[in-house]
């Protein structure tokens, strides 16, 4: 992966605003150039990443929708089955939530839907529309900026990875007790977890400058 590094912009140098990136870390603007796909541009006064250019929305699309089909497995079977004296014992993560409920601990059940399936479900839907009409059908949607910013907010909801490491933490305990058998929902939370982690990596700001490149 090739990386560039900008040069500040001069004392009256005319630019357009669009044509300008801002350095988070330290508040250096330069002007942007063009890069290769998956070369990044690093700020030249404290190094932090300024922007990047992404994968085709082509090949984002189709990472997303894999994410999706996982997202729908990992729901739609077991966690774990456990084992004790012959009995069995099995749920799914929607199960789990309602035990919560019935359980007299709300609080937690409706926590674990809110980051665990409601905004991962969401983040995953909002990305297929905009990467649908953007990388299929060549045109902006019409719900873009609408999109793009609640993809922003919804984003630090979403702990599908914290939920797995609590899940792998209390199957530790378990070992010594009972048979704990891994479920098909498991291995897919695992691989959920790493796609999320690769799609949460690409910036709302660089999906921007990628619609603003592809359609100019």
């Amino acid at each position: 992966m090739a990386n560039k590094n900008n040069q500040p912009l001069a004392m009256g140098q005319k630019v357009i605003l669009t044509e300008l990136a801002g350095c988070e870390e330290c508040d250096a603007i330069y002007r942007k150039v063009d890069l290769l796909p998956n070369e990044r541009a690093y700020c030249t006064c404290c190094g932090a990443e300024l922007y990047r250019r992404s994968r085709s929305f082509s090949s984002l699309l189709a990472l997303v929708l894999t994410a999706l089909i996982v997202f729908v497995i990992a729901n739609s079977f077991p966690i774990v089955i456990v084992e004790l004296q012959g009995n069995t014992s099995q749920t799914t993560l929607i199960g789990a939530a309602w035990t919560m409920f019935h359980i007299d601990r709300a609080l937690v059940g409706v926590l674990i839907l809110i980051t665990t399936f409601i905004v991962p479900l969401i983040e995953l839907l909002l990305l297929s529309y905009v990467l649908f009409f953007i990388g299929l059908l060549k045109r902006r949607p019409q719900y873009l900026r609408l999109a793009l910013r609640a993809l922003f907010l919804f984003r630090i909801w979403g702990m599908v990875e914290v939920f797995l490491i609590g899940v792998l933490v209390t199957l530790v305990k378990l070992v010594g007790m009972v048979t704990v058998i891994p479920g098909i929902a498991l291995w897919a939370f695992t691989l959920l977890s790493v796609l999320l982690v690769y799609i949460a990596s690409i910036k709302i700001k660089d999906l921007w400058d990628e619609v603003d490149r592809s359609l100019g």
